[in-house]
C-alpha cells in the first residue's frame, strides 16, 4: 500500500470508529509501529487526526474532507516553480551546457530548472528522455534533438508523467547524464523532494544514470522538504548560482561532489563625469 493510500485509509478508518491505535494501524496497513506512529504524527500536523495516548481520535468529517491533501499534491504547481528565480536557472543551465556533448543520451527530470536547460540546448545529436510535458513541447522545434516521453499517469498540477510506468520505461535505457532539481537540499536531510511520488521516480533517474547532475539555485538550501531522494554522495556535480555555505560547501567535498558555482558577473560602473574637454559635457 502507498503512503497516500494509506493515509486515506486511516482517516477513513478513524471517520467509522472515532479512534484507532497504533497497533491497530500497524496491522490493518501491514507496516512497523514506527512507520504506523509517523503516519499518525504526520496526518495530525496536517490537521486530520488528534494523537491520543496510544492512537489518534477522530476529526470531524467535514474537516478532513476540507483539509486532506494528497502527498501527490505537496508542493508548488510547474506554472509557480518557473516563475520563481528565472535568472539564477538560466545562468544555471547555460553552464549546464557545458557537460553535454553531441551524441549524449540525456535524461531531464520535469522540474522548472531542467525546462530553462532544455530551452537551452543547442539543435545537436541528441537522445533526450524526459517526464516533463513542457519539455517534450520545447523540444519539438529541435530537428536533431530525438525526444522520448516517459508515459504514465499525468499530473495537471506538475504538468508531467509519473507512477510505476515511468519509472519502468527508465529501465530500458543506457543513460549519460541525468539532469535534475529537487525541493530542498540540507545537512541534515539530504536532497529532497515536495513529494513521494516525484522522488520515488528521481531515486530511479539516479539509478538508471551514469553521470548525475543536480542543478539547484541558492534558494534550495536548508528549504525543508517533505520525501528524501538520495544523499549528497550519491550525485556527481552540483551546478548553482552560489553557495555561500562554507561548512557545507567542506560536506560536498566530502562526499566527492563537484560543486560548480555561476554568481552573477558584476560589472564595473563608469562614471559619466571624466575630465575637463568630456564630449558629454554640457558647460
Amino acid at each position: 500500500m502507498l503512503p497516500v493510500e494509506r493515509h486515506r485509509f486511516i482517516t477513513e478508518v478513524l471517520s467509522q470508529r472515532g479512534r484507532v491505535l497504533v497497533q491497530e494501524v500497524a496491522e490493518l496497513c501491514q507496516i512497523s509501529l514506527e512507520t504506523a506512529r509517523r503516519d499518525l504524527t504526520l496526518l495530525e500536523k496536517r490537521g486530520l487526526l488528534l494523537r491520543s495516548h496510544g492512537g489518534a481520535v477522530f476529526v470531524n468529517q467535514h474537516e478532513i474532507e476540507k483539509h486532506y491533501v494528497p502527498a501527490i499534491e505537496q508542493g508548488e504547481s510547474f506554472r509557480d516553480r518557473s516563475n520563481q528565480a528565472p535568472d539564477q536557472k538560466t545562468r544555471i543551465a547555460k553552464r549546464a551546457l557545458a557537460l553535454i556533448n553531441p551524441g549524449d543520451c540525456l535524461l531531464l527530470d520535469s522540474s522548472s530548472t531542467s525546462w530553462f536547460l532544455a530551452r537551452q540546448l543547442p539543435d545537436i545529436q541528441l537522445v533526450v528522455l524526459t517526464n516533463s510535458l513542457h519539455i517534450i513541447q520545447t523540444l519539438a522545434a529541435k530537428a536533431n534533438v530525438k525526444t522520448i516521453g516517459l508515459g504514465g499517469e499525468y499530473s495537471a498540477k506538475y504538468e508531467d508523467f509519473i507512477g510505476v510506468l515511468a519509472e519502468k520505461l527508465l529501465t530500458e535505457f543506457v543513460i549519460n547524464k541525468l539532469f535534475f532539481s529537487c525541493h530542498g537540499i540540507s545537512h541534515e536531510g539530504g536532497i529532497r523532494e515536495s513529494n513521494e511520488h516525484h522522488a520515488r521516480l528521481k531515486q530511479q533517474m539516479l539509478l538508471s544514470s551514469e553521470h548525475k547532475i543536480l542543478l539547484a539555485d541558492s534558494s534550495k538550501f536548508g528549504r525543508r522538504s517533505f520525501a528524501r531522494i538520495c544523499h549528497y554522495r550519491e550525485i556527481d556535480t552540483l551546478i548553482t548560482d552560489t553557495l555561500e555555505d562554507e561548512e557545507f560547501r567542506q560536506e560536498l567535498a566530502w562526499s566527492n561532489v563537484n560543486v560548480i558555482e555561476v554568481a552573477p558577473v558584476k560589472h564595473k560602473q563608469v562614471s559619466l563625469k571624466t575630465q575637463r574637454g568630456d564630449p558629454f559635457s554640457t558647460s
